[in-house]
């Protein structure tokens, strides 16, 4: 098999659009727009995957290049398509003139991390963002690049970092999901939001406890990481009565495509729900006695029932990773999280 990589032709974008539908879930489609200039993958005069670009400006007159979608079809992964898509969009944006190349991809990608990793990208936050590219650019990315509504997506670029501070990304965890909150004064008085806050920084704060309690069960080495994907999101609910929480957890430093990676992963995932939990059921009991105790037990319910679930855009909470460990558990875990949300 003779696999070529082209520049795509002006009337080739809408077929490759629709080609690559098939290798998305139906919300990823959403932002799957036709492509503007993209490197096609073809076999036999067949597209078989695809990696589409833009350029972006940023500060200091410097270039930005920025890989919008890529796909491998569907019976042709595992041959090196992606790997070659990646490596070649790569290098084509960086002799355009681009300092760096970013992307997105959603957090429990194992896929592209690998990808990504082999291409020379790190996950980069939005103050890198902002210290690389400047405010407008860097905003403007954000946006374009769909990271504003994309919850639990991660920005890579290619720009050596070190591995972030465990505190640090604690504290940008929590400094976020407080600040989600503020559109609520829109509805609330600020005593009341002040509980919330409190009510739902306990709640995060133990579901990362029992996540990093999990991942010393493991030998891997882990980062608490947050993704920055789908503020925009989380500010919208939070101002039409409702709390979504940016997402962080912890994630390994390498990754395999083995069962015993995703057994490590569903207790990383299945630690998180265990400790929320845990946090109801004695809040429950002493309801009572706590301030905030009913806001906890109603928010501790909320975050059991997004860390349970399977699906997008819940699934970035871990119920993806305990899913892909164990059916029957991930079952579990969605039907006792459902009946204390609707019993509490």
């Amino acid at each position: 098999m003779v696999i070529i990589i082209r520049e795509m032709a002006k009337d080739e974008a809408k077929l490759a659009r629709d080609i690559g539908l098939a290798s998305f879930e139906p919300v990823e489609c959403l932002t799957f727009s036709k492509p503007t200039a993209a490197l096609l993958a073809t076999v036999d005069e067949q597209i078989v995957g695809m990696a589409s670009y833009r350029i972006f400006s940023a500060k200091g007159g410097q270039k930005v290049g920025h890989v919008e979608t890529a796909y491998v079809r569907k019976g042709f992964e595992g041959q090196g398509i992606g790997s070659r898509l990646y490596r070649e969009v790569t290098d084509l944006l960086k002799k355009e003139g681009c300092e760096t190349v970013t992307a997105i991809v959603k957090d429990d990608n194992v896929a592209s991390w690998k990808l990504f990793q082999n291409n020379g990208y790190y996950v980069v936050g939005f103050l890198e963002m902002l210290r690389l590219y400047g405010f407008i650019a860097a905003v403007r990315l954000w946006f374009d690049s769909t990271l504003a509504v994309c919850t639990g997506f991660h920005m890579w670029a290619t720009v050596p970092q070190k591995n972030s501070a465990p505190l640090g990304q604690l504290g940008l965890f929590l400094f976020l999901n407080v600040l989600i909150l503020l559109p609520g004064l829109l509805r609330v008085s600020l005593p009341q939001l002040g509980i919330t806050a409190c009510a739902l920084s306990l709640g995060l704060l133990t579901s990362v406890l029992g996540g990093w309690l999990a991942t010393l069960c493991s030998p891997r080495r882990w980062d608490f990481r947050v993704a920055i994907g789908g503020l925009l999101v989380s500010l919208i609910i939070t101002a039409m009565g409702g709390i979504f929480p940016i997402v962080g957890r912890f994630y390994p430093r390498e990754y395999e495509h083995t069962p015993e990676f995703r057994r490590a992963m569903g207790l990383e995932g299945l630690g998180h729900w265990l400790a929320i939990l845990l946090l109801v059921i004695v809040a429950i009991v002493f309801r009572g006695q706590w301030a905030f105790g009913e806001t906890l037990i109603s928010i501790g319910a909320l975050l059991l029932l997004y860390y349970s679930l399977p699906f997008y855009p819940f699934q970035c909470f871990g119920g993806d990773r305990i899913w892909n460990c164990n059916k029957v558990l991930s079952t579990v875990t969605v039907f006792i999280s459902l009946v204390l949300h609707y019993l509490v």
